[in-house]
C-alpha cells in the first residue's frame, strides 16, 4: 500500500516537472520578426475649387466696424446667392473684432477697431471661380486664397486606395527580407498607419501688404487661368511580420 502511494507521488512529481518544462520552454521562446514600412503615392485631378474671401473693415468704434463689415458681407452673400449658392454653402471660417493699434513716438495709439469675416465658398464647377471672385471684390471684399482640392467623397476614396497600396508595399518588402534571410514570411503581428497626406494646389494666394486694388487685379487674373494640375496623395504604414 505504501509502495503504491510512493509510485503515485513519483508520477505526479514527474508530470509537474514536465508541465513546468513545457511552460518554461514556451514562455522563453522568442519569435523572429521583421519590421517594415510601406509607402504609396497616387495622383488625381482635383474635383473642387475653394475660394477664401476676407471681409475687412476698420472704424473708430467696434459697433460701427461690425456694422460696416456686416453690410459688405451681406452684399457678397447676395451676389453669391444670385450665382446659385445657398447660405449653407457659404462657410464662415473665422470672425474676429479687435482693437487696431500703432506706435508713434514710443506711445501706443488706437487707430480704431478692425473686424474680419473670413468666408469659404466651394464649388465643383470650375467655371464659376471667376464669378465668385467678382462677387467678392466688386462688393468691397478681398480674396485670400483660391485652392484646388478634393471633395470629401473623393478624398475618402483616395485615402482607402493609398493606404491599401502602402499595406501591400509593406508586405512586399517583408517578403523580400524573408527571402534574403532564407526564411519564410509568417503571419502579420501588427500594423499601424503612420501618415496620410495631401496638400491642396494653391491657384492664388494674396501677398502680404497687397492693396485692395492689387488683390482685385491678381485674383481676377488667377481665376481666368483654370488649369488644375494633379494632386499627390501619399500614405505610409508600419508593419511587423513573423519570419520562420
Amino acid at each position: 500500500m505504501e509502495f503504491g502511494k510512493n509510485a503515485v507521488l513519483v508520477i505526479l512529481v514527474v508530470a509537474l516537472l514536465a508541465v513546468g518544462a513545457y511552460v518554461y520552454t514556451n514562455t522563453g521562446f522568442q519569435r523572429e520578426t521583421v519590421s517594415v514600412s510601406g509607402n504609396s503615392e497616387v495622383f488625381s485631378q482635383p474635383d473642387l475649387v475653394s475660394v477664401y474671401i476676407s471681409v475687412e473693415t476698420t472704424n473708430l468704434s467696434a459697433e460701427d466696424s461690425k456694422n460696416a463689415n456686416s453690410e459688405i458681407s451681406k452684399k457678397v452673400a447676395e451676389e453669391l446667392g444670385s450665382l446659385g449658392f445657398e447660405d449653407s454653402e457659404i462657410e464662415t471660417v473665422q470672425y474676429n473684432i479687435y482693437p487696431d493699434y500703432s506706435w508713434e513716438t514710443g506711445q501706443q495709439r488706437l487707430n480704431g477697431y478692425k473686424t474680419i469675416n473670413q468666408l469659404k465658398v466651394k464649388t465643383d464647377d470650375f467655371d464659376l471661380t471667376g464669378k465668385i471672385v467678382d462677387a467678392a471684390v466688386d462688393n468691397g471684399a478681398l480674396v485670400s486664397y483660391i485652392n484646388f482640392e478634393f471633395t470629401q467623397e473623393t478624398e475618402n476614396a483616395l485615402k482607402v486606395q493609398t493606404i491599401e497600396a502602402a499595406t501591400k508595399d509593406a508586405k512586399t518588402k517583408a517578403e523580400a527580407v524573408a527571402r534574403g534571410a532564407d526564411k519564410k514570411l509568417g503571419k502579420l503581428v501588427s500594423i499601424s498607419t503612420n501618415d496620410y497626406y495631401y496638400s491642396p494646389y494653391p491657384l492664388y494666394a494674396m501677398a502680404e501688404g497687397d492693396s485692395a486694388s492689387d488683390n482685385s487685379i491678381d485674383a481676377r487674373k488667377a481665376a481666368t487661368q483654370i488649369s488644375p494640375q494633379e494632386l499627390a496623395v501619399s500614405a505610409s504604414v508600419q508593419a511587423v511580420y513573423e519570419i520562420r
